[in-house]
């Protein structure tokens, strides 16, 4: 394998006067990163670094290929020859993908991912990941395609986004690395240790608890609404030893004017605030803080805050419940002055947790001119993203929601890992766009990045929804979410309106509670089989048992098979179910069970 490079400015690879340096960086892992100095005599617009060369032994149709995604929601997935890229909506592509551009879901057998990707071939088990381990100056992109004799292209680029290169001046690269092994999500578990090190990922003690307003009450919740919960918590803190109270929109005037409290809230949010801390409990708030609409004060007294296109007109690349919304451009010193100033103030009154939310609006704006032309997308997020944790402080909790995730890195303690979750199986009724807000979907995300938690953060998997009441979910489904939940760990976090929660529904919510993120060294055993893996398997932390999950995904019965021996932890022939305690056994080494259509079962090995 001999890996190259190459530079593309001002619309051309190779131009003169720019030398391109490879270099191949000392350590035990395959590292590598590109320098060069634009020795042109003018600026130039940089484009894009492309690394080639990679190769991988196997027929195309013994290939299957696992691609990263851009943002905290964006669909991943593993695919298989002769499959296409995953489908999405066409108008939300460019809040999905790093650059939409050069992604189709229209070609059989041409792929596109973020941050890294693993090839793996199925007759061998050989696994080779390519992954960029610096996320904070550039995006990154990768374009695989396979054809009948293998593996055709597979190149890695890095984004220039049309930064100002001076002369002489040097530009030095993101770092790449290359895994091989016969484990591919093993290498994704060694590719998080050596990303989160080189990121200098924020640890946090403990997978956080909490209740958070939105999946019950969305944006109509009120201030009568925060204190019914926070009462309720307050005289059951033994039955829900809860940490966090978030309080998820709805509280503010409008995106933009943070600090102004919505009629909802007559008493002013700071009010609320306090009442939270003194019924025992951590205040969290929900914030879109790049998002600017128009009927805020922020986007009349402060309108060179705002991102602009070439000719200096503000621009709005969405509505906000039918209100132009703009976003701010984060290379100004003066904006990031205002997001210190607004998170220190927020920490003033005892804020402590801050979800952050659509966050990757920062780098889709078409047509944008940043004030500084030499930073990339990648920088003016950053930079805002760091703005924000001096802000709030160092042993503040940041919950990322639709973060960008590798400038994130080392900047939030927590990440979401898909879509949101709803209190209806299929939302939106469509099971073709692999980003839309359906209970398949988020299950896919979450086991498939369970390899980041507690290697680049905390996972996020999302609220656990478990009423009957307002929910669209059957029993069967919410208790599939609650044995996902349970399976994938990470934060905890009900959003139901906990006075009139149902009995049993309630005794889901404390379940879940006795045995927090209660499994280590989560996996899909089926990781490169299908779109969504359905085998699952883990350690249980308190007594080190084996533990193995079917999740039923499909609408129609369905009957599992799986031999132990492929599981990658050890099993007898004797299990029992979690929920039950029904006895399961393994003869020969067959672990067989029947599930209803969207049904899931969790079995302790004994």
């Amino acid at each position: 394998m001999e890996i190259k490079a190459v530079v593309s400015v001002d619309g051309k690879e190779n131009a003169m006067g720019i030398p391109v340096v490879l270099e191949q960086l000392p350590g035990s892992v395959s590292r590598y990163r590109v320098r060069f100095v634009n020795r042109t005599k003018k600026a130039v617009r940089l484009d894009h670094i492309r690394f080639s060369g990679f190769d991988f032994s196997g027929k195309g149709e013994d290939l299957r290929l696992y691609r990263e995604g851009w943002t905290a929601v964006s669909a991943i997935s593993s695919v298989r020859y002769g499959d296409c890229d995953l489908q999405m909506d066409e108008n939300y592509l460019p809040f999905a993908v790093a650059e939409p551009s050069a992604y189709t879901w229209k070609n059989p057998n041409t792929f596109s991912a973020e941050n890294a990707v693993v090839l793996n071939h199925r007759k061998s088990g050989d696994c080779l990941l390519v992954g960029f381990i610096t996320t904070g100056r550039f995006f990154n992109r990768f374009h695989v395609e396979l054809d009948a004799d293998g593996l055709k292209c597979l190149d890695a680029f890095l984004l220039g986004d049309g930064r100002l290169v001076d002369p002489d001046a040097e530009i030095v690269s993101e770092e790449l690395i290359l895994l091989r092994g016969k484990d591919g999500y093993g290498l994704l578990e060694r590719y998080a240790e050596l990303w989160g090190e080189r990121m200098k990922a924020r640890k946090w003690t403990h997978a956080v608890t909490g209740w958070c307003s939105w999946y019950y009450y969305f944006s109509k919740v009120t201030e009568k609404d925060i204190l019914e919960n926070l009462e309720f918590f307050g005289r059951h803190k033994e039955d829900y030893p809860i940490e966090y109270f978030q309080i998820d929109d709805g509280y503010q005037r409008t995106p933009g004017d943070w600090l102004q409290p919505s009629a909802s809230f007559p008493n002013g949010i700071e009010h609320t605030i306090r009442l939270i801390k003194e019924h025992g409990f951590k205040p969290g708030l929900w914030f879109a803080p790049f998002m600017v609409c128009s009927d805020s004060e922020l986007y009349r007294l402060h309108p060179e805050y705002l991102l602009k296109d070439a000719d200096g007109r503000i621009l709005h690349p969405i509505k906000w419940r039918g209100t132009d919304a703009a976003f701010l451009d984060c290379t100004r010193q003066d904006v990031r002055e205002y997001l210190r100033e607004l998170f220190r103030t927020v920490r003033s009154w005892g804020c402590m947790y801050v979800k952050l939310d659509f966050m990757m609006y920062e780098s889709c704006v078409a047509g944008a001119v940043y004030s500084d032309r030499y930073a990339t997308r990648c920088e003016a997020y950053r930079r805002g993203m760091e703005a924000i944790r001096e802000g709030i402080g160092e042993d503040a909790f940041i919950l990322g929601a639709t973060v960008i995730l590798g400038p994130s890195a080392g900047l939030i303690n927590a990440s979401r890992h898909g879509t949101d979750i709803s209190p209806s199986w299929n939302r939106s009724g469509n099971t073709i766009l692999k980003e839309a807000i359906t209970v398949p979907n988020v299950v896919r995300n979450l086991i498939l990045r369970r390899y980041m938690h507690w290697r680049m953060w905390v996972s996020d998997p999302d609220v656990y929804i478990a009423r009957k009441e307002n929910n669209k979910m059957t029993k069967n489904e919410v208790l599939l979410w609650t044995d996902a939940l349970y399976m994938a760990g990470g934060s905890l976090l009900f959003s139901d309106r906990m006075p009139v929660l149902e009995p049993e529904r309630a005794a889901l919510c404390k379940s879940l509670l006795q045995d927090v993120d209660a499994l280590q060294d989560v996996r899909p055993e089926d990781f490169f089989e299908r779109e969504i893996p359905c085998v699952w398997s883990g350690i249980r932390k308190r007594d080190g048992k084996t533990v193995a999950a079917f999740f039923n995904l499909e609408d129609e019965r369905r009957h599992f098979t799986f031999e132990t021996a492929k599981l990658h932890f050890p099993a007898g022939k004797s299990w029992k179910t979690l929920r039950s305690g029904e006895t399961v056994t393994a003869p020969d080494g067959i672990l067989e069970y029947d599930l209803e259509a969207h049904s899931s079962v969790i079995l302790i090995a004994d």
